[in-house]
């Protein structure tokens, strides 16, 4: 059994979080005896947040830093750190520290199944504003419409599988310029791809808010979402 992983970040503008998040999940990795690399997709990045990261890959060689001087976004950093990825399963979750590495020994447990399956974390007790919460509420049910789908937390960035399995559906999800999640598990289920769901903790940001949704961008942000997910079942 394949004792590796790559864990992909995308990171903007996290300065004030990124050292001690990678720090955590360098320590779970460490206390698990897992053989990984862990590939910081910082993308383009105005708060020093890139050269932190470059003095943690000095003291951790398995600290890599994918440096863009140009934002991809979100999708393209995701993107991104999976294709320069050498590990045979990958690790997706995000680096604002809302995701807990201490849930990770539940996905391990469960690394048997994910060469037929992807692994995805289904967030209890959801530390963000009530208005994203109906937000994705609202197109978790445009998402069941669209693909029949029965995850119950279908954007959790907090995603185990095989690399494999990923070149399998990655073709149309450049459609999503926003929502890589959302996107993400609509081409699995295109693809006919099967799910296992991990219960996790949902923790709050160490800097308490946002560089992403902020709130003037979220009604641009869900028309993007809604125009990339048609796409994905149109030209499935």
């Amino acid at each position: 059994m394949n004792n590796s992983i790559s864990i992909c970040l995308p990171i903007y503008n996290e300065a004030k979080s990124i050292e001690k998040v990678i720090n955590e999940w360098v320590n779970c990795m460490d206390k698990l005896k897992i053989n990984y690399e862990i590939i910081c997709s910082e993308d383009g990045s105005t708060d020093g947040t890139d050269q932190i990261i470059k003095n943690l890959c000095i003291k951790n060689n398995k600290i890599i830093n994918n440096h863009s001087r140009e934002k991809r976004g979100y999708t393209g950093a995701v993107l991104s750190g999976i294709e320069k990825s050498t590990k045979d399963l990958i690790l997706c979750i995000d680096s604002d520290g809302q995701c807990d590495p201490e849930d990770f020994k539940k996905f391990w447990d469960l690394k048997n199944e994910i060469y037929e399956n992807f692994l995805i974390g289904n967030r209890i007790n959801r530390k963000d504003s009530l208005f994203r919460i109906f937000i994705s509420k609202m197109f978790k049910m445009y998402h069941k419409l669209l693909f029949n789908s029965k995850i119950s937390d279908p954007s959790c960035p907090y995603v185990l599988f095989t690399k494999k399995n990923f070149l399998s559906i990655k073709k149309n999800l450049n459609f999503m310029k926003e929502g890589f999640w959302w996107g993400f598990t609509a081409c699995c289920l295109m693809s006919n791809h099967k799910f296992i769901e991990v219960v996790i903790n949902h923790k709050d940001r160490i800097d308490g808010k946002t560089n992403v949704y902020k709130l003037n961008k979220i009604p641009m942000i869900a028309f993007n979402n809604a125009i990339g997910l048609f796409k994905i079942k149109l030209f499935r």
